[in-house]
């Protein structure tokens, strides 16, 4: 087998631990009786850039070296498109004619060699060592040494030069990646990350990277004794990440000076001059050598990584938890793996010194609490580095096989057969009935989605007349709360009659199509007789357009199985996901610190049909306010309370309706944010846990009912709390009320799980397998079932100034449109909407009509 290792560095011209995994994949090759390669970039300011020459490292690999000197920059344009090492390199694979190609970095040489190793014909791996795929910088981390979001196009990092600039490099990158056969990632944690940034994850692997046998060998040895703190000796803290201010330093320096006088010492191994003022236990210390590492473990308790840089992986931690330490490290990904918070290390906020200080401190003040982590098994091992080169060996074999065999693998198969479906999906036509925050969840954030993917939806609401032209080049329909109408139900048929494929889908995220639970929904009751039967009427409607349709789409597990059963259409999970705008408002109110003032409950209901919701905890939120008399209780949304809380007085602020993009600062302001809602109530029990994803968007945690949508994101006390009943929800607001630093890491985790499975590339993937699913369907003869409802429709003609939809996102610029009151700015709108296709007349003709029915005439 002939195989070609490619990395931007490469020993000896640049050692780090990410240049040294491809030479002991290249030498492990050519050990193993394969044919191995090298082709990296080499950094020398006096040497002709451009300039190549080939040469053996004397362990059997050739390595071609090619100068990159001038392109380090990470906002140098050639830093990510090189064509000139592009064109090089592709004439130097002529030659070689490898089987295997395997890229672990292309800083300086340029996205390009993905493209030009796939047209030489070989297999072409690809590993992420870093984030450089997605991020300039590397390591997700801006230039004020601030983490940034995981999710880059959900962010607004302005990286290297501006976010936009950040976000075209992306998508050229993007470009060459689907050249890959696979793609590796150091850690599941790296892999997600991956992910959620567009990686494809049927072709996502993940390959740790290996120790050396000899060094694994050493730290597992039996190490010299140690003392114990608290019995004749301080705390002794380690760090190991020298000066780079990526891993830390000043942050842990700061946070040195915040920890007692006495009983530690913290010695700082290649960290250099250090400035003037700390306490005596800060000591620096020169680097120690590889062979000193078990020495250096040895005379420690616990090791510090106080990164603001995301990690990959972190062969550090793993070494330092095998030889007995504990570990106190920053919720930076890699490290996180193998650190159990609060079982055999902690895990603080990046760049947080207070909470580092904290941290360090408890441990201090807490020998028995070290004594006890630094003796349980570390929850991830060391790999040895000839186990990850066996691996890759095998890996390599079985793309290898898969083209002798005549094809390009199972999964390449797979993903040949879903591009050419795709492709036949990319017109997707959503209809709309509502707008507000309904039409932005289940329509605008699959649309933005799709887009990631290259497709091009539009949306439109059900009474647009363009409708008759649009569904005659669309290739997938979405009816997105619809109801029946004479005019809808022809442009179903109009599609239907079509001579290919075009699926039509039903939406609707409440169970607002099954007529038979009339008397069993909770807040109805405000309404009169009328507008109750009214209302029913509209469910009969909905269900019209369900049954019309060829596959139904529900935001809850429990949804699909319930209109499953109630007409054996098709049904698919889409669950209410992050959208670009909403994350990067909430990463804006989630950077500014909460405003001055005491603890604060927030319940933000939204529409008037919450009233029994809150009622459910109401009482528990009562005892938690008279047990605590700082604390604040607001109220947002057009909720009725009891007469209750008027005991609380001036306690409980009343928060008016505000736009979506105002929320996340409201929720931000909130230190703990409740989801009550009725249980044993089939209609809540498919609400989807929209109050908790808002909130994780901002790190507040929430407390919910334990309902199937809830109970599936909320990890109760990782992700969030769940209470079932009164005690429960006042234990739960105790808790959080009572403990700053768990109420913080439920919020930072909630935050982190939401953005990294509800991305819009991650939901990309799912609203492609549904539309995918539901021209399967059709194909399959799926329109061939018995429907046995009496549909139910109302004659409602296609107009021009009746088929407004909001703009999405609709943020302001100025701002100027948050002061115009919610009622108002539809009308506005509507306003605008009526001029532009009927002018004055149009407007007028509009305003009577509404008049006309709000006076029921």
């Amino acid at each position: 087998m002939r195989v070609v290792q490619v990395s931007a560095h490469y020993p000896p011209n640049f050692v780090s631990g990410g240049t040294l995994v491809p030479q002991r994949v290249a030498r492990g090759m050519a050990e193993r009786g394969h044919e191995s390669w090298v082709y990296a970039g080499h950094l020398d300011a006096d040497r002709e850039p451009l300039s190549t020459w080939t040469e053996s490292d004397g362990a059997g690999v050739d390595v071609r070296w090619v100068v990159t000197t001038p392109w380090t920059g990470w906002a140098d344009p050639r830093n990510s498109e090189n064509p000139a090492v592009a064109a090089d390199f592709d004439a130097w694979l002529a030659e070689i004619r490898p089987d295997v190609v395997h890229i672990h970095s292309l800083q300086t040489l340029g996205g390009g060699l993905v493209d030009a190793a796939k047209a030489s014909g070989a297999a072409v791996v690809v590993t992420m060592h870093d984030f450089w795929w997605s991020c300039a910088r590397q390591f997700l981390v801006d230039r004020d040494m601030r983490p940034c979001s995981l999710v880059v196009d959900c962010g607004g990092c302005a990286c290297q030069v501006d976010h936009e600039w950040l976000l075209r490099r992306d998508a050229a990158l993007s470009a060459h990646l689907v050249h890959a056969d696979v793609v590796l990632a150091p850690s599941a944690s790296a892999a997600r990350v991956l992910a959620a940034n567009g990686v494809d994850p049927e072709i996502l692997r993940v390959d740790e990277n290996g120790v050396p046998d000899e060094v694994l060998d050493d730290v597992a040895a039996p190490a010299p004794a140690r003392s114990t703190p608290g019995h004749g000796g301080p705390l002794r803290l380690l760090f190991t990440g020298g000066a780079d201010p990526m891993k830390g330093l000043p942050v842990l320096l700061e946070a040195a000076r915040d920890l007692p006088d006495d009983g530690w010492t913290l010695d700082l191994f290649g960290a250099g001059d250090l400035p003037s003022g700390l306490p005596s236990a800060v000591v620096s210390r020169a680097p120690y050598r590889p062979d000193e590492l078990r020495d250096v473990l040895a005379t420690h308790d616990v090791l510090v990584l106080p990164s603001v840089m995301r990690e990959s992986h972190s062969i550090v931690t793993r070494e330092a938890l095998a030889a007995g330490l504990a570990v106190v490290c920053t919720d930076t990904l890699g490290p996180e793996e193998a650190v159990d918070d609060g079982r055999n290390g902690l895990v603080v906020p990046a760049g947080d010194p207070a909470a580092l200080a904290a941290a360090l401190s408890r441990l201090v003040a807490d020998p028995a609490l070290v004594a006890s982590m630094r003796t349980h098994t570390p929850s991830a091992t060391l790999r040895r580095a000839s186990d990850q080169v066996a691996g890759l060996e095998a890996l390599y074999l079985e793309l290898l096989g898969d083209r002798e065999a005549g094809d390009d693998g199972a999964v390449a198969s797979a993903r040949a057969v879903q591009t050419a479906q795709d492709g036949l999906l990319r017109n997707v036509l959503f209809v709309t009935g509502i707008n507000g925050a309904p039409l932005r969840y289940r329509v605008q954030l699959a649309a933005e989605a799709l887009r990631t993917r290259g497709a091009t939806p539009l949306v439109r609401h059900y009474r647009d007349p363009e409708l008759t032209e649009l569904v005659d080049r669309a290739d997938a329909v979405v009816l997105y709360r619809v109801p029946a109408t004479v005019q809808t139900l022809e442009l179903i048929e109009r599609v239907r009659a079509r001579p290919r494929v075009v699926p039509v889908l039903f939406d609707v995220d409440d169970l607002i199509v099954d007529p038979s639970l009339r008397g069993s929904v909770h807040g109805l009751d405000v309404l009169s007789e009328a507008e109750q039967d009214l209302w029913w009427h509209g469910v009969a409607r909905y269900r019209t357009t369900l049954e019309a349709a060829d596959l139904y789409v529900g935001s809850t597990q429990l949804l699909c199985e319930r209109v499953g059963d109630l007409t054996g259409l098709p049904t698919r999970r889409f669950a209410n996901g992050v959208g670009r705008a909403m994350a990067q408002v909430s990463e804006r109110a989630a950077a500014a610190p909460r405003a001055p003032g005491p603890l604060r409950i927030g319940y933000f209901s939204g529409t008037t049909t919450h009233d029994a919701d809150w009622a459910q905890v109401e009482p528990a939120v009562l005892d938690v306010m008279r047990a605590r008399p700082d604390v604040e209780l607001w109220l947002g949304g057009h909720l009725v309370p009891t007469p209750a809380l008027d005991e609380m007085g001036e306690r409980v602020r009343r928060q008016p309706m505000v736009p979506w993009y105002e929320l996340p600062r409201l929720l931000r302001d909130v230190d703990v944010n409740l989801a009550p809602l009725v249980p044993g109530s089939v209609f809540n029990e498919s609400k989807s846990a929209i109050k908790w994803l808002e909130a994780a968007m901002v790190g507040t945690p929430t407390i919910a009912t334990p309902t199937q949508p809830f109970a599936e994101v909320i990890e109760h006390g990782r992700t969030g709390l769940l209470a079932s009943d009164a005690d429960e929800w006042a234990a739960a607001l105790a808790r959080l009320l009572d403990d700053d630093a768990e109420r913080a890491a439920l919020g930072r985790r909630a935050g982190r799980h939401a953005l990294l499975t509800l991305s819009p590339h991650t939901q990309a993937a799912v609203y492609e397998s549904i539309l995918r699913d539901a021209a399967q369907h059709v194909r399959d003869g799926g329109r061939e079932r018995t429907v046995t409802w009496e549909p139910v429709a109302d004659d409602e003609p296609l107009s021009a100034t009746d088929a407004y939809v909001e703009p999405y996102p609709g943020i302001p610029v100025d701002g100027h449109r948050s002061r115009v009151p919610g009622a108002v700015r539809p009308t506005l709108d509507a306003v605008r909407r009526v001029y532009g296709t009927g002018g004055v007349r149009g407007v007028a003709r509009k305003s009577v009509d509404v008049a006309r029915r709000r006076l029921g005439r």
